[in-house]
């Protein structure tokens, strides 16, 4: 009979792997767990021998071998999904290229805080990214595996993500491409005679879980991919969710031969799990990257595959490079970006800041003064006096703004500026003030030309004034909490200056304007028309009606925009509504706040569920959330140490009484739901 040459050289392959095994007592592998319909098979490596053995899916509990990962039999199941676009991420974690180095990585974890001392999640809602290659050369890769299987399944309970991508190597070994594989793997596949990559067959738990991750991802504007994304992908002018699914139905588990030529581009060198060209030759890539990353709409690009001595950021930061060489197994490295500021991290827990890719971009002047260190002291020169006299007028005068460094240097800006606020303006002896600059002049400076600061003061010079303002402030940070979407609000110490020597120290804050929030989401400002409520998103408009309704405020209004800018986000396919200016509310409780004459309540202290319809499955589904949510907000209040400990103790009182009232949500559903 004849046999071809490659079942021949399997053949020995086989025998001479069972030869090795016989010596290798102390060798463990799997398990490797397959489904059928209503049963489990199981297979592993102990101590040299191969075992098996098939249970009902029914009465299977736990996977429990000394030496080998504890698997839970009744958590198979990873949450898929397509989604290739993540906005709005606190913090990432990226590591790319482990090769099975599983303790080396494990150690990088714990230094890093993403998990503790028994390898559980704690990273809270961070995103950690490996992009690609777990597979091959190092010796536990089985281990890895079933450990960022569970790891997924932990994060996503903590509202995180683990996003483990596919490189090369994967596909390789899903694909019988077996050149780099430890040499121990071949023990197992002699132990049962079985060619290694049907360990990840179709049915198999590890492959099935293996042959849907994503190719290329989004988070926050960086785009992370294995090798890269070339122009020629780029002709091919599909999205991002089309590369994923294209790999997917078409490139995993699939011969060479078998796949459409069509795809040729995807699987060879300038595809994206094998391209090099950005370290060819980086003073002719440049604008092919820049091509790149505007076509994607991008501020940056993550790869591994390409091996560093350590993660370099390269091409201004637009560029970084994270295969550390971890797969040698002396070292490793972790990317960590977070607020828009990129770290390399290792396994002491030691940071050091790199170049990202706003970091060579001009800043706003929001930008700049959003990310000086806490409490900087900003000074105003204006007639405060004439400002107020004429606040109903919202005419500009001439005014100052100095800013006073780190290093107590101090940054002076000519502008003008005008009272704003319906009411404020009228009874406050500090009312807020719009600030506006020359765009010319804030190019002069390196400053990109968002031209205006919206600035809020305590009411008056009485400390109850300022104590109204720092509630004010913390329903900015809260709102942050609840939409990731949302405007942002920085503490200033500021000194006004006026008629040449008085002077008026507080605290005051910035609140970021609807031209620097375009600069910073690329999004897009909805300022003329009505706006019928159907349009927008509806997600995040329960999440700010009940918000509303938590804090006690009525003074808003979407179809006039009153207190509300409505916003188009380019992964958000309908508007979305972002409140500001919270003090009317019952929370911030003001002397000047009162209710609507057009409103059922008499003081702004009652709570009210604004006028619009909702569903009862859309009320249990806002109830769940903000129970969800609720340590979070007593964990923000906690670190709010502006409000000082009494105001934190009555707040967090406030908020427990709306959150008693959701646990009984009966007693205000018919003022919510049924009154239409």
């Amino acid at each position: 009979m004849y046999l071809p040459k490659r079942v021949i050289l399997v053949f020995l392959s086989t025998l001479v792997s069972i030869a090795l095994l016989a010596q290798k007592k102390n060798y463990y592998d799997g398990p490797y767990i397959f489904e059928t319909q209503d049963s489990l098979l199981i297979q592993w490596v102990a101590a040299g021998v191969g075992s098996d053995t098939t249970i009902l899916k029914s009465t299977a509990t736990q996977f429990n071998v000394d030496s080998l990962p504890k698997i839970d039999l009744q958590q198979l199941r990873s949450s898929q999904t397509k989604q290739a676009t993540y906005e709005g991420v606190d913090e990432i974690f990226a590591v790319s290229d482990i090769h099975g180095q599983h303790d080396l990585f494990l150690r990088l974890l714990k230094a890093n805080e993403i998990i503790d001392e028994n390898q559980n999640w704690t990273f809270d809602k961070g995103h950690l990214v490996i992009v690609g290659d777990n597979f091959d050369r190092g010796e536990k890769v089985l281990d890895l595996l079933w450990f960022l299987f569970k790891l997924q399944q932990q994060a996503e309970t903590a509202g995180g993500k683990v996003h483990v991508m596919l490189g090369n190597h994967e596909v390789m070994v899903l694909n019988n491409d077996l050149r780099y594989l430890h040499k121990k793997y071949y023990y197992s596949s002699a132990s049962f005679t079985t060619r290694y990559d049907q360990f990840f067959r179709s049915g198999s738990i590890l492959g099935d879980w293996l042959s849907s991750h994503p190719v290329v991802l989004s988070i926050n504007g960086n785009l992370f991919v294995h090798g890269g994304i070339s122009t020629a992908v780029l002709g091919l002018e599909q999205s991002l969710e089309e590369i994923n699914e294209t790999f997917v139905e078409h490139l995993i588990r699939k011969d060479r031969n078998e796949i459409d030529s069509k795809f040729d581009i995807l699987t060879q060198g300038d595809g994206p799990l094998w391209y090099r060209g950005y370290f060819d030759s980086l003073a002719t890539n440049q604008s092919g990257l820049e091509q790149i990353l505007e076509a994607l709409d991008q501020s940056a690009i993550v790869v591994g595959h390409t091996s560093m001595d350590k993660i370099t950021s390269l091409y201004e930061g637009k560029l970084i490079a994270i295969d550390c060489s971890i797969k040698l197994g002396l070292k490793a490295q972790g990317l960590s970006i977070k607020n828009r500021k990129y770290h390399v991290t290792d396994t002491n827990g030691k940071k050091t800041r790199i170049q990202g890719p706003e970091d060579t971009a001009k800043a706003s002047l929001f930008n700049y003064l959003y990310n000086l260190p806490e409490r900087t002291m900003v000074t105003i020169e204006t007639d405060i006096k004439t400002l107020v006299r004429k606040s109903n007028k919202e005419e500009y005068q001439t005014a100052s703004l100095s800013i006073t460094r780190a290093d107590d240097s101090v940054m002076r800006l000519e502008g003008r500026a005008r009272a704003r606020g319906n009411v404020r303006k009228k009874v406050c002896k500090f009312p807020p003030v719009k600030f506006d600059f020359s765009k010319s002049y804030l190019d002069s400076l390196g400053f990109v030309k968002n031209d205006k600061l919206k600035l809020v003061f305590p009411c008056t010079s009485q400390s109850y004034a300022q104590n109204k303002l720092y509630k004010e402030f913390f329903l900015y940070q809260l709102y942050n909490i609840i939409d990731t979407n949302s405007l942002t609000a920085k503490l200033l110490d500021i000194s006004i200056v006026y008629e040449g020597e008085e002077r008026n120290q507080f605290t005051g804050f910035l609140v970021e304007d609807e031209e620097e929030y375009m600069h910073r989401k690329n999004a897009r400002v909805i300022e003329t028309g009505r706006i019928n409520v159907k349009l927008l998103e509806r997600s995040s408009f329960l999440k700010m009606l009940f918000f509303q309704y938590m804090i006690c405020n009525t003074d808003w209004a979407v179809s006039s925009r009153h207190n509300m800018e409505l916003v188009k986000l380019k992964n958000i396919e309908r508007v979305i509504a972002l409140p500001y200016d919270f003090d009317y509310s019952g929370y911030v409780g003001q002397h000047y706040a009162t209710p609507h004459s057009s409103l059922p309540i008499k003081e702004v202290s009652e709570r009210y569920f604004m006028p619009y319809k909702i569903s009862e499955a859309e009320f249990d589904v806002m109830i769940d959330y903000y129970l969800s949510i609720e340590d979070d907000v007593y964990a923000a209040l906690d670190r709010a140490d502006y409000l000082g400990k009494k105001e934190q103790k009555q707040s967090k009182s406030y908020f427990e009484d709306f959150f008693d009232l959701l646990r009984y949500p009966n007693r205000i559903k018919d003022n919510i739901i049924n009154r239409y």
